[in-house]
């Protein structure tokens, strides 16, 4: 039972105190950007997302990366303040990097399996007449052409994106039937800027990482800000690459009829994800949507994933091994 000692600490501290300090940090930081960010549409920027999900990921990336460096060989003895059976082996290590990569497959495979999306049971053929015109449309826009697209009956959503790395545009066959030609092209590039901006994966990512943080409700209202926020800019880029404003407005007072968000958690779905958002892209439609920008959010995220992993490798010790240490040499001291 010793052996899962310094497992249970190294988890207990990540989870319980050294992620919730984050998440209070990254709370107060988005707090200020909600005052002083220039628009309620930038708050859908990279820079937010980064984060929404750096108080979960960076330490679970360095935790990860630090265990698998107390496995090498030669290092897992090194560590132990007890003499184990085998001198070059200590299970403690190995106890810790199985609870994480066990918990991480189990968290994301539930994820998926609940979330995955199920709609294609009704989809229309392509000689079908709706079909048909929705794919004159996607003809006659160089955006459009390489988008995978789906008609199908009685969806919960009027137009939707779906999937993670290989998005699908899900369309009910009732808003096609009612929209028009610029109706169809507005929405349907307002989806290709939510595949372009692979915001159902994010989605994902954040909604997986808040829900493994055991202080992720603290960011779960700035989420949901995040996620409308992402439709007004989707709303910009889609105007910007040739949609009609007047029109795309439009689609959207049209897919408020529908019973929006019954599909699945991490969908983008054309009518949002509340009625007062939604008020809000109508008027910046109307008054003209913000042009499309561009942070560096993904780099900082990326470079600090990166630093998580490559800093446990980097001189003769690290701080799990400290930690390793001193767990194992306290429980001797009341042993």
């Amino acid at each position: 039972m010793d052996e899962l000692v310094f497992p249970l600490a190294a988890v207990i501290a990540t989870f319980f105190v050294l992620i919730p300090l984050l998440t209070i940090v990254s709370r107060a930081v988005l707090a200020i950007r909600r005052r002083r960010g220039p628009s309620w549409a930038s708050f859908g920027s990279e820079v937010t997302f980064a984060w929404l999900v750096a108080p979960t990921l960076l330490p679970v990336l360095w935790l990860t990366s630090s265990a698998l460096h107390q496995t090498e060989p030669g290092r897992t003895a090194q560590s132990c303040f007890f003499d184990h059976v085998e001198a070059t082996t200590c299970v403690d290590t190995l106890l810790l990097l199985g609870f994480l990569i066990v918990g991480m497959v189990a968290m994301v495979g539930s994820r998926l399996w609940r979330e995955w999306p199920r709609v294609m049971l009704r989809r229309l053929d392509d000689g079908h007449a709706l079909r048909r015109r929705v794919s004159e449309v996607v003809a006659g826009d160089v955006h459009l052409r390489r988008l995978r697209i789906v008609v199908v009956r009685d969806s919960a959503n009027p137009i939707c994106t779906l999937g993670l790395l290989r998005p699908v545009v899900v369309i009910d066959a009732c808003f096609v039937r009612e929209a028009d030609a610029k109706m169809l092209r507005a929405a349907l590039l307002h989806e290709h800027a939510h595949i372009v901006g692979r915001d159902t994966l994010r989605s994902f990512v954040a909604r997986l990482c808040l829900i493994t943080n055991p202080a992720g409700a603290l960011l779960g209202p700035d989420f949901e800000r995040w996620r409308n926020a992402r439709e007004a800019v989707c709303d910009g880029e889609a105007v910007h690459r040739g949609g009609d404003a007047l029109a795309l407005a439009e689609s959207l007072v049209h897919a408020a009829r529908f019973r929006c968000g019954g599909l699945s958690p991490h969908s983008a779905a054309l009518c949002g994800h509340g009625r007062a958002a939604l008020k809000l892209r109508l008027a910046l439609l109307l008054n003209g949507p913000p042009a499309p920008t561009r942070t560096l959010g993904h780099l900082v995220l990326a470079v600090g994933a990166w630093a998580a992993v490559i800093a446990p490798h980097v001189g003769s010790s690290g701080l799990l091994e400290y930690f390793h240490f001193e767990v194992e040499r306290l429980l001797h001291a009341f042993l």
